[in-house]
């Protein structure tokens, strides 16, 4: 019994610390979804009030841009195929497709691996095109919204940090392994005082303690397990289009 409750002591220690990091890691998920949120709508809302500067055709590939972004971040930080695939790359081809045109300057390229980084080089590029148009729109406002683009393509590489760099597995692995023969010698410790209460008993510390260890390992990869990131990427597409509705020439 004093050997459990001093390896307990310790115990306690790595379900603390192993939890806490976790969490960390959540809060930073979360925080990085939330800025990818304010900057889309920002980028948004900027361009929508220099729509007759930029014109349509630039502001189709600006709207298409933003809407594509957060599915392609959340496909990317995912690694796997989401349900919202059809409708990312429905985007990315008007966008592609867009640069057919020789009127707006750009180039048709092929879609690179990191396709969020992509869509941030489409971004600069035509705002970069848009012309001085008086006092209204200058090198000012050129470097005021090419600045939030930047700070969105920022996103990818804090996003890219967090996915690379999980919580080590030899930590993981040595606290799942020091819970379990624990848990399992937790009979011998208690079946001599309690007698036929050990089964329940051991039965709820187990519980407790399996379920704190399980939320550990849910909150460590925020963008997989504990992060819904479909309703912000849904929220960012309508904030888009509303923001930004296009008025075709005649």
């Amino acid at each position: 019994m004093a050997a459990h409750t001093l390896l307990g002591s310790g115990l306690s220690l790595l379900l603390v610390f192993r939890t806490n990091t976790a969490y960390q890691r959540f809060q930073e998920g979360w925080h990085i979804w939330n800025d990818i949120l304010d900057l889309c709508r920002d980028i948004s809302n900027a361009i929508s009030l220099y729509k007759e500067e930029v014109g349509w055709r630039r502001l189709f590939i600006i709207r298409s841009s933003v809407q594509a972004f957060p599915y392609v971040m959340q496909k990317h930080v995912r690694a796997t195929s989401t349900q919202s695939t059809q409708q990312i790359e429905e985007l990315l081809e008007a966008v592609y497709e867009s640069g057919h045109s020789g009127s707006a300057g750009f180039v048709r390229e092929m879609p690179t691996e990191n396709k969020p980084l992509k869509i941030i080089k489409r971004l600069l590029a035509v705002v970069k095109s848009v012309e001085n148009h008086g006092d209204t729109f200058t090198n000012r406002e050129r470097v005021w919204i090419m600045t939030m683009v930047t700070s969105l393509s920022h996103t990818v590489g804090r996003c890219e940090r967090l996915v690379h760099t999980p919580v080590p597995r030899e930590y993981a692995r040595h606290t799942s392994r020091f819970l379990s023969v624990w848990i399992f010698t937790l009979p011998l410790a208690l079946v001599s005082s309690l007698g036929w209460w050990t089964v329940p008993s051991v039965y709820i510390i187990a519980w407790s303690l399996l379920g704190i260890l399980e939320i550990g390992h849910s909150l460590e990869d925020p963008f997989r397990r504990s992060i819904e990131l479909t309703p912000i990427c849904d929220a960012i597409s309508m904030d888009c289009e509303r923001a930004l509705q296009l008025e075709y020439p005649v």
